[in-house]
């Protein structure tokens, strides 16, 4: 007896019209414009797609997969809710529906389901009536990554950011959490089959791999070292590719560039900017309102650098110890005066130390006020930029350009303004010296940057090539 058929006999009724097109605007249908559990559906089917797409799938598994990524969590609708268990409420919709019958039996067992009934006897005993789950084929796993990957609000995350999400939600020593990093096993050995499975259908025997500058490739202010260069040539020459990502403006960093390869796109302030070869250019939006944002600074008497494409400005006079800051990581001081308003400002820095908590709130409280976003990029600067944009946007555009499978990728990173890029490439890495909020969210904890850590990742990411392809390097699979 097919699953489809023992759902519609232990619940003949179907709560809600069914549709023979299970399309976005049919499962939107069932919540809110602004619901976030839609967010969160939609950004699963869209993690779907990139998956099929650079896997290779053929066309009909390619959407069984990305339907049952985004209707895994229609059970949620109140509209549909019989038993209060989502998966199994979804996936007897679905069953009215006449979905695939490897769709169903994936929203009926997505993700922790397996774990989760285990402490639910009534449940239990109902799952028991379904024909035994291939838990490790290929739609389960699609839709178990593609959940994993995917914040409560529709935002990409990696498998950390998911635990410590749900910790701070519902408590460390809570059950989700506890059931999150139970399935990250699971989870962990998908997440390498992709990897290998995506660069061997591309041929792309490393990934592109997005370095952050300060505290992770170098300590601030000093020059790169003949290891971590001698690293990056090597991993090039075999075949990987290299670029910058950075808070710091790139007209502060022409050696470096030049140093680590001008041929490659690099990335600044938090990704506004783009260097192809030589050439800086704006990218994403800019601050609109960024006069408006200065005085209110100033009337505080937050001190700050407002960053244009091709300079660095302020109205503020600087403190001996701000302009320090700016001078140890290498950055091009600020030009006194009016910023220059025809081209846009990018971002606006505020020199608004980690320990004072009341002036950044007041930054970050200044941000939101005005529809922005809000980050740190050391622990002096907290950094006002475009809403939805950062490093991960000037990432995927360069992947996009160079026709690159953007998961075939790493980030290596240490601040906060790492996070939505660790989110968005394949595999995230952060250096043992990262900040608190960094640590816990990266795939690789590798060591420190005075230790070499992105030289011996790169070097370890050479050494694992067999047969054409990469592999993660497991010695630093991170544990939460």
């Amino acid at each position: 007896m097919k699953l489809s058929d023992i759902l519609k006999e232990i619940f003949p009724e179907p709560l809600a019209p069914v549709a023979g097109v299970l399309d976005d605007k049919f499962a939107a249908s069932f919540f809110p414009a602004d619901s976030t559990r839609l967010a969160h559906m939609r950004q699963a089917r869209r993690t779907a797609e990139r998956l099929v797409n650079q896997l290779g799938y053929d066309s009909v598994l390619a959407e069984k997969i990305v339907t049952a990524a985004l209707f895994h969590d229609v059970g949620y609708s109140e509209e549909l809710r019989s038993t209060g268990f989502h998966p199994l409420d979804g996936a007897v919709f679905l069953a009215h529906c006449n979905a695939p019958e490897e769709v169903i039996e994936a929203v009926l067992w997505h993700s922790s389901t397996p774990i989760e009934i285990e402490s639910m006897p009534e449940m239990k005993t109902l799952y028991d009536r379904f024909p035994e789950p291939e838990l490790d084929g290929i739609i389960h796993d699609a839709v178990r990554y593609c959940d994993f990957r995917t914040s409560p609000v529709g935002e990409p995350f990696t498998f950390g950011q998911r635990i410590a999400e749900l910790e701070h939600r519902f408590g460390a020593d809570s059950i989700p959490p506890w059931i999150a990093r139970a399935t990250l096993p699971v989870a962990r050995r998908v997440q390498a089959s992709y990897a290998d499975g995506i660069a061997r259908q591309q041929g792309r025997n490393l990934p592109w791999v997005f370095c952050d500058i300060d505290n992770t490739l170098i300590t601030p202010g000093a020059r790169i070292d003949r290891r971590t260069l001698a690293a990056i040539n090597r991993y090039t020459t075999a075949g990987g590719r290299f670029s910058l990502v950075t808070g710091k403006h790139m007209i502060s960093v022409p050696e470096l560039i030049s140093s680590v390869g001008s041929h490659n796109s690099h990335a600044g302030v938090n990704g506004s900017v783009i260097v192809r070869n030589g050439q800086i250019r704006l990218h994403g939006d800019v601050l609109g309102p960024f006069e408006a944002i200065e005085n209110a600074l100033l009337e505080k008497g937050v001190n700050y650098a407002t960053y244009v494409t091709d300079g660095i400005w302020t109205r503020a006079k600087l403190k001996p110890e701000e302009r320090h800051a700016f001078t140890m990581v290498g950055e091009v001081l600020p030009q006194y005066g009016d910023t220059p308003g025809n081209s846009g400002a990018i971002k606006i820095l505020t020199f608004s130390h980690r320990n004072q908590t009341e002036q950044c709130e007041f930054v970050r409280n200044l941000a939101a006020e005005h529809g922005l976003s809000c980050v740190r990029t050391a622990e002096e600067f907290l950094e006002i930029g475009p809403a939805g944009h950062g490093k991960h946007s000037a990432a995927m555009q360069i992947m996009k350009e160079a026709g690159w499978p953007d998961l075939n990728s790493i980030a290596i990173g240490d601040s906060e303004n790492d996070l939505t890029l660790f989110g968005h490439v394949g595999i995230s890495a952060a250096v043992a010296n990262a900040a608190p909020e960094v640590l816990p969210a990266a795939d690789l904890h590798i060591p420190s940057c005075r230790e070499y850590g992105v030289a011996r990742l790169l070097d370890a990411l050479v050494e694992t090539v067999q047969n054409g392809c990469w592999t993660i390097p497991h010695n630093w699979l991170a544990d939460y």
